[in-house]
């Protein structure tokens, strides 16, 4: 799991303020390509979900309750698949011996495949290596 941060002036008092969010775009114990099955004649599958619910781990805390998550896929025509469109919902935690926390968490609903790669808003993007 990772945190997004940004920050926004998009509020009722218009103040800027700092954002924070878990975010999971693809599983990291899984290797994606054996866990993806793309369909024969096409070279994408952008979203995808494991077969079953899991607990999320966020430093050493468990979620309270098991989730279906979906996750950003592959492309093997060299696009970059990405969140195309998702929601925030809020997860509990439960720490041992430590008690309980909320965050919200980006939930994706759907990827896509694109030709553009770069992270938007990475003002390095465009930088080449020589």
């Amino acid at each position: 799991i990772g945190i997004s941060s940004r920050v926004t002036n998009d509020n009722t008092k218009c103040e800027m303020k700092k954002e924070q969010r878990l975010c999971l775009i693809q599983p990291c114990r899984t290797n994606i390509l054996k866990t993806i099955k793309i369909p024969k004649g096409k070279t994408c599958q952008p979203t995808f979900q494991l077969p079953a619910a899991e607990k999320l781990v966020f430093s050493g805390c468990s979620t309270t309750q098991s989730y279906r998550l979906t996750f950003c896929g592959v492309c093997l025509d060299r696009r970059c698949c990405v969140p195309n469109k998702s929601k925030m919902i809020t997860v509990q935690f439960e720490c041992p011996n430590e008690g309980f926390f909320k965050w919200k968490m980006m939930w994706i609903t759907s990827c896509v495949c694109q030709r553009i790669c770069s992270t938007p808003g990475d003002i390095f993007s465009e930088l080449k290596v020589l």
